[in-house]
């Protein structure tokens, strides 16, 4: 059986670091920032980022609170869903539009495009991507997805809901949002074996091969996205 990797997901120092290299003073710099943020605090897959239209941006009231909602279209396997934006990536989003119509882009349906108006392609978001992050000092090679599975990882964390995971990642088998559960339970198992202060390093370097063996076999039984 050929074993899998656990989603590849950044720490917050990582994504600080990521995203603290893009200058929102320039345009394209804006529209990155903001294209990454939405995908790293939202869940968005590259096609639903760069398929994302302005007819699918709204103001919602969700119990008095007043949200912007991205209705996704333009999904994997055609599953419709509606995303909600943090006070971060909604600043960043409504800076970006201030910008593109300014750009004389208003009239273009999709919110993501070349300063030119063009369509922006995946392989730029990849490349841009692995670029920043090198950029950041990051270790090991950024790729858009990578936001996704971080958002994933990082909403499970603080709800203790794969449910709720599932619906906003838009999956429509809960197979595959449990794996977010093995990288939340391998987190945890470091660091409870962290918190004995030892000198032991051979018990700790044990431990830790112990758990990259067990993460190993979870990826192997879990499903794919």
């Amino acid at each position: 059986m050929t074993q899998e990797r656990l989603p590849d997901v950044m720490t917050e120092t990582e994504w600080a670091a990521f995203i603290g290299t893009f200058n929102e003073k320039a345009p394209t710099g804006l529209r990155n920032k903001t294209l990454f943020t939405l995908m790293h605090d939202a869940g968005l897959r590259a096609c639903e980022i760069i398929g994302l239209k302005t007819a699918d941006v709204k103001a919602v009231d969700v119990d008095g609170v007043q949200l912007t909602c991205l209705r996704l279209q333009a999904t994997k396997g055609g599953k419709h869903r509606n995303v909600y934006l943090t006070e971060d990536a909604d600043r960043l989003l409504r800076d970006w539009l201030d910008v593109r119509a300014a750009r004389g882009l208003g009239r273009k349906k999709h919110v993501f495009t070349t300063l030119k108006g063009g369509p922006l392609a995946d392989a730029y978001l990849r490349e841009v991507a692995a670029r920043k992050g090198e950029e950041a000092g990051i270790d090991w090679r950024i790729h858009p997805h990578a936001l996704r599975h971080t958002f994933a990882t990082e909403l499970l964390e603080e709800t203790g809901d794969l449910a709720l995971v599932q619906d906003a990642l838009g999956h429509s088998k809960p197979e595959t949002t449990r794996v977010y559960a093995k990288v939340r339970n391998g987190k945890l198992a470091l660091a409870m074996a962290r918190r004995k202060k030892t000198d032991n390093a051979e018990q700790i370097a044990a431990l830790q091969e112990q758990l990259a063996k067990l993460q190993a076999q979870i990826a192997a039984l879990a499903g794919e996205e």
